[in-house]
This record gives structure tokens, sequence and C-alpha cells, in this order.
């Protein structure tokens, strides 16, 4: 008898707390997504193989505690239509990722730290009053315009493949990780990201960057966008600059003590020039416009490829770890230099008067 009556009052615990109320607002909020259609005919409920409207907790994807919403996980279950999160006291991690939503609102979620809505349709959103997010992810969608005022402590950020031409990160002062690329940037303010680590800002169409400041920056790869010049100065963390693909005629890098690789091919390069950063291993200037080169005394480097430029004078002297040079189709080159590069064992390209033979 004992036994049967301990039984039923753990089921009844059990089917209490299965079937707990959730706040008013926030199942209205839900239902009304969950009553629009999906991508795939049916409404977004029938496509999470809900039945039961009324009790979230039983939701696939969706935890309750003490009748609040804390995470909510939807991911590549063909949804689509207008979600509003708005107000949900206690949500902690959104993942509505590769789905069809085309609005999504983000308000008053004191809690929410992740949000991951990328590989989605989303022409509209809107971030109000989410104190505690670190990490946002919006790629692959068709956003036109952000707003992150209301997310001071983000820390990672990807809008890459969207429609945004101007994107403000001003004061971001937490933020490490930003992914912008491919997008339809004409301006890029980092003003003040002192914590920023890595920027893609790659296939844009951006004529100017400014770095000054971000202290902490270690891969900056501005690739296929409409630079004329670029100068980067003063950033000890400074370890790839990637800048292909652009219309530069000047690159230039000063106290840049990390700086190990530049990508800087199919430019317009006439001058290059590198002050106080002596840790480059890795440089290739290809496809430039370049008549003369002065890389020597660099420790450091490795590889240079400085082919199809018009170069008639090149010195990489007291390079001691230089190992390849590609002076390719450089038909004008008269004067190598190559003294004391004792490491040296591969030069590609026409040139008869080296000695490889140390």
């Amino acid at each position: 008898m004992k036994r049967t009556i301990t039984l039923l009052c753990c089921a009844l615990a059990f089917g209490g707390a299965f079937a707990q109320k959730v706040a008013k607002a926030e199942l209205k909020s839900l239902q009304s997504f969950l009553s629009q259609p999906s991508a795939k005919g049916g409404t977004n409920a029938q496509a999470l193989n809900i039945t039961d409207l009324s009790n979230p907790a039983s939701w696939e994807g969706v935890t309750v505690a003490n009748g609040l919403v804390t995470d909510i996980k939807w991911v590549h279950k063909d949804l689509a239509g207008t979600l509003n999160l708005t107000g949900f006291k206690n949500l902690r991690s959104v993942d509505v990722s590769d789905n069809r939503i085309k609005q999504l609102t983000l308000s008053a979620l004191p809690s929410v730290a992740s949000v991951n809505a990328g590989k989605n349709a989303i022409t509209e959103i809107a971030i109000t009053g989410c104190p505690q997010l670190q990490t946002l992810k919006l790629n692959r969608n068709h956003i036109t315009d952000l707003d992150l005022d209301g997310v001071p402590f983000l820390t990672s950020l990807n809008v890459a493949q969207n429609q945004i031409p101007v994107l403000d990160v001003t004061d971001a002062v937490n933020l490490k990780y930003l992914n912008c690329m491919s997008n339809r940037l004409e301006t890029l303010t980092l003003t003040n990201c002192q914590a920023l680590k890595t920027v893609y800002a790659g296939y844009n169409q951006l004529t100017e960057v400014v770095t000054s400041g971000l202290t902490s920056l270690q891969n900056l790869n501005l690739n296929s966008n409409m630079l004329r010049k670029l100068y980067v100065q003063d950033l000890p963390a400074l370890v790839t600059l990637f800048v292909s693909d652009n219309h530069m005629t000047q690159l230039a890098a000063n106290n840049c003590p990390r700086l190990y690789d530049v990508w800087a091919p199919y430019n317009d390069l006439t001058e290059f020039t590198v002050q106080n950063c002596n840790n480059l291993g890795m440089v290739n200037l290809s496809w430039n416009d370049l008549e003369s080169l002065n890389l020597s005394g660099q420790n450091f480097l490795q590889r240079l490829n400085v082919s199809n430029n018009q170069l008639n004078w090149l010195n990489v002297s007291f390079c001691p770890m230089l190992q390849y040079l590609n002076i390719s189709d450089n038909d004008l080159l008269t004067n190598l230099m190559i003294e004391g590069d004792s490491e040296l064992r591969q030069v590609v390209g026409e040139w008869n008067d080296y000695d490889l033979s140390y």
C-alpha cells in the first residue's frame, strides 16, 4: 500500500512539472509564432511536431524552469514568419538557425547571452535591452540595417553574407571577434574596440578602414574591397594582414612587432614599406606594379612572392631564414641582392646572376 501511494505521488509530481504553467506573455508570443505558416506548408507548430500549444514544457527544443522559458533551440526545422521574443526575463540562449524566419525581435531580455539566427531570411531585426548578450550570429540573411547600441557586453559578432552598407561597433569594448564579410559595407567603424582580436571584412566596398587603437588586433582580413591606400601602425598584436584584390597603390606597416603574414597580391601597389615589423615570415606581393622593394635584414622572413611586378631592383639581403623567393615575370629585374641569405634554396624565375651554392 505504501509503495502504491509513493508511486502515485511521484507520478503526480512529474505530471505537474511536465505541465507547468508558463508566463502568459511568453506563451502568447510563442503561440503566435507557432501558428504562422512554415516554409514547407502547414504551421510552425506542425513543423516542430507540437500538438499541445498550451504546454511549452512539452515542446521540442524549449526549456522551461519556474514557469519561465530559459532556452529555445529550433534548428533546421523549416520555420518561417515573425518571431518576437520580448520580455522573456530568464531566456539565456536562442538558436533558430537554418530556417526561413523573416523578422526577429530581441527586446527586454536581461539574461540572454547567446543568439544564433544565422541562415534564415531575416530582413528586419530589432535588438534592444539585451545587456548580457555576448554571442550574436546573424550570418546568411538579408539584413540591411543593424543597431548594436543595446548590447554592451558583446564579444562575438557574425553578420557575414548580408546586405549591410554601414556597420558601427564603436565602444564595443568587449568585442573580440567580428565577421562582416560579403556585405555591401562602405563604412566600418571600429573605434575604441580595445579587445578586438579578429576582423573578417573581406568582399565589401570599403574604401577606408581606420585601425588606430586596436591594440589587441591579431588578424585583419580586408580582401576584395575598394581600398586605395592602407597604413597600419602601432598594432602590437597584429599577426596576419590580408588585403588582396583591392585597388591599393600604397601599403605601409609601422610598429607592428608581431606581424608575420602579409597577403597583398592582385593590387596596384607601387609602394610597400615596413618599419619596426621585425617578425615578418611570409609576404605575398605578386601581381602588383612594384618597381623596387627593400626587405633587407628581415631575420625571420622565410617566403617571398613578388612575381608579376615591374621590379628592376630587389633587396632581400641578410634574411638568414629566407628559403623561397619567387621573382618570375619581372622582365626588368637587373639588380637582385641576396647576400647573407644562407638558407635560400629555391628561386623561381629567370635570373642568371645568383649563386645558391653556399
